[in-house]
């Protein structure tokens, strides 16, 4: 009876034991994911205006002064300043390095028409201290798309890779895709891709 028991132990066992002893060869699929820009975020910086006066530095216009006159400007280009938001916290993080009093604002937008409008408009007291791209945020569906590429690309490269050493590939043993749906814009937009990879096993044969 317990060499019944064992036998039938063993047969029930060998298949999961010859599957796990399956060899199996794993490459990097890869594919191109094009980035698209969705909205731009500029952040501005106002301050009081100086001269120098000999050795001196003598305020001409008070932070009040250069803001209405940025608010003027911005009116007469077709910007309502009321779009913008001050923020507050970015004046927390700079004040230890500035010793002049300074408000800083952002201002959201998708048109890149305002974007020119703004950074290209030179007011007095005002610098653009920085202007982020936001890039669209991928569907589900793209990404399943992308994947399925990367998958493609994966099982080419691995045919190739097989057939350097006499081998043929099987079906697919694992896929692992971490990619997410966030993209990133490369600084200064010099690309516009992104390089979307998927790791598959497939079964070596």
């Amino acid at each position: 009876m317990k060499k019944l028991i064992f036998l039938m132990a063993l047969i029930i066992t060998m298949p999961l034991i010859a599957q796990e002893q399956r060899n199996t060869i794993t490459v990097v699929g890869e594919t191109q994911a094009a980035v698209e820009d969705n909205s731009y975020t500029i952040l501005i910086s106002l301050q009081p205006i100086y001269v120098y006066e000999g050795q001196a530095e003598v305020e001409v216009a008070s932070l009040a002064e250069s803001k209405q006159n940025y608010i003027n400007q911005l009116k007469a280009i077709g910007i309502d300043f009321s779009g913008f938001q001050r923020n507050t916290y970015y004046e927390f993080v700079t004040s230890y390095s500035s010793s002049r009093a300074s408000e800083y604002y952002y201002f959201k937008t998708s048109s890149k028409d305002e974007v020119r409008k703004i950074t290209r408009l030179k007011s007095a007291g005002m610098s653009v201290a920085n202007t982020e791209i936001e890039p669209n945020i991928l569907s589900k569906e793209q990404l399943v798309n992308l994947s399925e590429k990367a998958i493609d690309n994966a099982r080419k490269k691995a045919e190739a890779l097989a057939t350097k050493i006499d081998k043929t590939i099987g079906e697919v043993v694992a896929v692992v895709d971490q990619n997410t749906s966030e993209q990133y814009m490369q600084s200064y937009g010099t690309s516009t891709s992104q390089t979307h990879t998927v790791t598959v096993s497939f079964e070596l044969k």
